[in-house]
């Protein structure tokens, strides 16, 4: 606007000045309230310097004037300048009015509003009560002017977080405005609407909204055209159906407010900000970010087009274009937004400390999501440190930065300093609001929050059912945040396996989030994947994964920057499909998965590391040994590059390459990296003693693998011993490290000591749980399969069917425990000779899996039991038939699991050698010899049986030279790889020095026989039948090399053997008997048969 010459009309007179100051400031008044701030700053310093020329010295009427600029500053929010104007002010006042006066009043108000804004809550206080004061005693009997200073007394204790203070004051405020002021008047309305919004703070929304409809039917009624005012009102409206997420409803009231503010102001006004930055909050609520950050950007430039000096309006539209982006993990651009407002702050609003503060904390916020804990604390602590400065008195804004670091040591996994914090700040909302308030129940569930990752469930799900009972008590028709109580309830339910507990509190939060928002919202993709995790769990696969696909629809329409959501559920397709051991289609979703991270998430370290693990276990599970190791190992890279400190995971990632490289059986490197882990374990978490015994129980399976049983028990015995110091006596986890004893003397044959683990370990998990326990059914099935080795076979059956019964009732629709518990049954019947029983069972388990089509392991393996039974029956035929069948459901369902695949054909190759049909068996056990080669190392123990089986059909078929030259292939391989007094050699020196006694080679024949005696000798009990064996071996061999003499011992040693352990009928015994007799005769030795 050009300077106003036109008023100044050269030589003037007195009395024409003050006309014209009087107009000028007229003028000024009429821009002031169309706030049209600069305008009238203008006119009215014009004023200030007629009037200071024309006193030349401190008047009255100057006074006014700094008063008139003081305020015009105020609104233009430039406190600095209008704290000096208003204080020149009142050094004028006071010289005229040195016992006080209204107007001293007026501007100490405006002193305290300064003061308010700056936080200077106890001086803004004090200039409050003082202007009080005055205007009590100008007006004794009561003053609109009264009505205005406890309005501001009122704002003070507001911005301290005192609303039931603050309350106090402006229902007193309505009071006398509406003696003095007719029903209708503009300042009754704006009361309305400040205890409307302290309701709304108090979270009574109800009230609150009966408050602004009040203010709302006034000004349609006495100021319908006012539609500025009009607007304001319907965004408080808006705001409070907000937070009620009635988001329509909401959404219906800030555009009426918005098309008001467009008509009132058809060239554009920064008022408009405010119902455009709603509608964006309200759209960001309902999960269409890209919407919402429109709006607000369109408020954002209104604010810098309008009023681009309004620095504190700039910088609050900023923030929440930040925490929207935050929110679509955007975090590069979140994080920019809020960085520029906070320079901003600290450059034009220095003294905006509580603004600075928000920001702050939002700039944690993103760096949470950035998973950088360690710089969030130190933007949340330079905030907390701000606040406490600041609000000296303590205030309710307080607990919000507490409890976001209580967050951040959450996610660092320090849960006592979380807990410490969390506490705090729940201390500090008590004072501010009533005990049952929703923030509370917020608060509450962050407590909630941090016993969950302690994995304290009990004490976590008693958090969250106390903020849902607050919750469902303010919100009877239920709230989309009780809808998120009852998802972490389900959480905790998911996490203890009560998983139908968990699925009716999600499908309860699903319905409540599908009551709320018009489309499909992130948190119904988040509960659809919650509930696919139950289902998986329960191993529902194929239901889960249709909630699993229901929930990527929606992220991938909806919420398509959520790629941490998208590549979540990704890899939960993957998972269900890898148990389904579909692995082509898992692995396919889990390279999806990697490629979102790795395209859209680089920096989220965490998850690409989960996604390769994924991909690893896949590759595993395929058979693809190699390629999973490559997997694995990029995983442990990323954890040694961008975790170095996190010793636990660095750890998992070893322990997982050494499952891998002893599932390829090689053991010593599989022992070398469990032994890295192991040390990791003793050295960086020598406080947590569970995961240094999981350590040592992995290096025990691998020696068990080994054979070397003595070392592995060690092992174990040193993981029982940390967890009886760990947990109580009747521990679940001691019953697993006494089973896994029990295994170990298992394949020692120390049946009965085996016996007593297993029983110790009935007795703890009998302690821990319900009678009907799936984990006691498992034990007791553990010692039915003992007994079946010790051959007490009804007593085997009598716990085996004691295990079936629990089964039956803890899986109706069956399991695989279940199937595995049949198939024992049929082995026990198979064992007793009651083929009939045995099939009967087999068959059920079979049905079982062949209904569980996904399972085509465990269909082969009780394919392969029935030919078991059929081959016991010598039914030969049949046991082919199953065999084959085994056979072609690896071909065609597992065809990279070639392990299994050759020991199929080894199998058929067994049979068809019963057949005596050697050329077919010879060309079955070859063709698994292939691919034995193909796959594992030469020296793999199953090439060494392939040889020994090719040497004894070159054996029937005469084919001695051969015969012998695999046996020797085979014997090299046992030697490398198994004890030196193996049993198992020592067969491999029968077996040769049988094929050399037929080739007539009895020098051979014999060293061979002589080693295969001293093995057994150190392996066997001494009157062990295969001992026999090998002296009535040695004996016929001394006979053809015509020592009668030591053949007669030899044939003396073996009978001696066979009285204690063979049948007087036996075979073996009768034909040494029989050369016993034939070679003392032909001596001429008189035998002594006495014994």
């Amino acid at each position: 606007m050009r300077k106003t010459s036109w008023l100044q009309t050269g030589e003037v007179n007195p009395g024409s000045n003050m006309l014209i100051v009087a107009i000028l400031r007229s003028f000024g008044k009429i821009f002031d309230k169309q706030a049209k701030y600069d305008e009238a700053l203008i006119f009215h310093q014009q004023a200030l310097t007629m009037l200071e020329e024309y006193y030349q010295s401190p008047h009255i009427d100057i006074a006014v004037s700094l008063k008139y600029i003081g305020s015009i500053l105020i609104h233009q929010k430039n406190y600095d300048k209008a704290l000096d104007f208003c204080q020149r002010a009142i050094s004028i006042y006071t010289r005229y009015y040195p016992n006080g006066h209204v107007y001293i009043a007026s501007t100490l108000n405006y002193i305290g509003y300064i003061l308010c804004f700056k936080g200077n809550y106890d001086e803004a206080l004090k200039m409050y009560e003082r202007a009080l004061s005055m205007q009590q005693k100008y007006y004794p009997s009561g003053h609109v002017d009264i009505a205005f200073s406890l309005n501001e007394i009122g704002h003070v204790h507001y911005a301290q977080g005192k609303y039931n203070e603050a309350l106090s004051y402006y229902e007193q405020v309505l009071e006398i405005l509406q003696k003095y002021c007719f029903s209708g008047h503009d300042n009754i309305i704006c009361t309305l609407n400040n205890i409307g919004y302290i309701k709304k703070k108090q979270g009574k929304y109800d009230e609150a909204v009966d408050f602004h409809q009040q203010a709302l039917t006034m000004q349609e009624k006495f100021y319908p055209s006012y539609y500025a005012n009009i607007a304001n009102t319907l965004n408080y409206i808006s705001n409070v159906l907000h937070c009620q997420a009635k988001y329509d409803e909401a959404l219906y009231y800030c555009q009426r407010a918005l098309t008001m503010q467009e008509s009132y102001y058809p060239s554009g006004n920064v008022s408009t900000a405010s119902s455009l930055n709603n509608i964006g909050n309200i759209l960001c609520d309902q999960g269409k970010y890209n919407e919402a950050v429109d709006f607000l950007r369109q408020a954002l430039s209104t604010v810098e087009k309008h009023s681009s000096h309004d620095h504190f309006s700039i910088t609050f539209y900023m923030n929440n274009i930040g925490i929207i982006l935050c929110k679509q993990e955007k975090y590069h651009e979140a994080l920019d937004y809020h960085r520029r407002t906070l320079d901003m702050q600290e450059k034009y609003c220095p003294s905006c400390e509580c603004e600075i503060t928000n920001t702050l904390n939002y700039i944690g916020n993103v760096l949470i999501g950035q998973e950088k804990y360690d710089e969030a604390l130190k933007f949340y602590q330079h905030a907390l440190e701000m606040q406490e400065k600041y609000y000296s008195n303590g205030h309710v804004n307080i607990a919000t930065t507490l409890s976001n670091i209580g967050t951040t040591f959450r996610k660092q996994q320090k849960f006592d300093q979380a807990i410490e914090y969390h506490q705090e700040a729940l201390t500090t909302q008590e004072k501010y609001y009533p005990s049952d308030s929703v923030i509370i129940a917020d608060t509450i569930n962050c407590i909630g929050h941090v016993l969950y990752d302690e994995r304290k469930y009990d004490e976590a799900i008693d958090y969250y059912r106390r903020a849902l009972a607050m919750q469902e008590n303010f919100y009877p028709d239920s709230h989309i945040k009780t809808s998120h109580t009852l998802s972490f309830i389900g959480n905790t339910l998911y996490k203890q396996s009560k998983y139908d507990e968990a699925l009716q509190f999600y499908e309860k939060a699903l319905a409540i989030q599908e009551k709320h928002y018009a489309f499909r919202h992130v948190d119904i993709a988040n509960n659809l994947n919650c509930i696919g995790n139950v289902l998986y769990s329960q191993e529902k696969y194929d239901e889960a994964i249709d909630f699993y696909q229901r929930s990527l629809v929606i992220r991938e329409k909806f919420h398509l920057f959520g790629y941490t959501g998208i590549a979540t559920v990704l890899s939960n397709i993957g998972k269900a499909l890898h148990w389904q051991r579909k692995y082509d289609e898992a692995l396919d979703f889990n390279q999806r998965a990697l490629t979102v991270r790795e395209n859209y998430d680089a920096t989220n370290h965490v998850g690409i590391v989960d996604n390769l693990i994924n991909i690893a276990n896949v590759l595993r599970d395929q058979g693809e040994y190699n390629e999973a190791i490559e997997f694995q190992q990029r995983a442990l890279m990323i954890r040694e590059q961008y975790y170095p400190s996190d010793h636990v995971n660095i750890a998992n990632s070893l322990n997982n390459i050494a499952t891998i490289l002893k599932k390829q059986r090689k053991y010593d490197e599989a022992v070398e990296f469990y032994q890295r882990v192991l040390r990791i374990y003793e050295k960086c978490c020598p406080s947590n003693p569970v995961d240094i015994a999981n350590g040592l129980i992995n290096i025990a399976d691998v020696l068990s693998k080994q054979e070397k049983y003595k070392e592995a028990i060690e092992f174990q015995q040193r993981a029982l011993t940390i967890r009886e110091e760990k947990y109580s006596f009747d521990h679940e986890k001691i019953a697993d490290s006494l089973n896994r004893i029990g295994d170990i003397r298992i394949n020692q044959r120390e049946y009965n000591l085996a016996l007593d683990c297993y029983q110790r370990a009935l007795r703890i998990l009998e302690n821990c749980y319900p009678s009907g326990h799936v984990d006691i059914a498992e034990n007791l099935q553990y010692i039915g399969m003992t007994l079946i080795m010790q051959g007490k076979c009804d007593e085997a059956l009598d716990f085996c069917q004691r295990a079936l019964t629990i089964y039956k009732q803890y899986y109706p629709s069956g399991h695989t425990n279940l199937a595995t518990c049949l198939n024992s049954i049929g082995n026990i019947f198979g064992i007793q000779e009651k083929y009939d029983e045995a099939l009967d069972f087999y068959y059920q388990a079979l049905a079982f899996y062949k209904k569980d089509s996904s399972n085509h392991s465990n269909t082969t393996t009780y394919l392969n039991n029935i030919a078991e039974v059929f081959k016991r029956q010598r039914k030969y035929d049949k046991v082919l038939d199953f065999q084959q069948q085994a056979l072609t459901v690896l071909k065609s369902n597992l065809p990279n699991d070639q392990f299994k695949i050759a020991s199929n054909l080894k199998n058929i190759g067994g049979t068809l050698f019963k057949q005596t049909k050697y050329h077919e068996s010879l060309d079955f056990y070859q063709q698994a010899l292939i691919i034995f080669k193909e796959y594992y190392s030469h020296d793999h123990v199953e090439i060494a049986d392939c040889l020994y089986w090719i040497a004894a059909n070159f054996n029937r078929n005469s084919q001695f030279d051969l015969a012998i030259e695999y046996l020797e292939r085979c014997l090299l391989i046992k030697e490398a790889n198994l004890p030196s007094r193996s049993l198992s050699i020592a067969n491999v020196l029968n077996c040769l020095s049988q094929v050399q006694r037929t080739r007539g080679q009895h020098e051979l024949s014999l060293i061979y026989e002589q080693n295969c005696l001293l093995m057994r000798l150190e392996a066997l009990s001494p009157d062990h039948e295969d001992i026999g064996h090998s002296l009535s071996n040695i004996g016929e061999i001394y006979e053809k090399l015509h020592k009668s003499m030591l053949a007669l011992d030899y044939y003396q040693q073996a009978l001696d053997i066979y009285r204690k352990c063979l049948s007087p009928w036996h075979d073996d015994r009768w034909k040494v008997e029989l050369s016993i007799e034939r070679l003392s005769e032909e001596l001429g030795i008189e035998l002594d048969w006495s014994d």
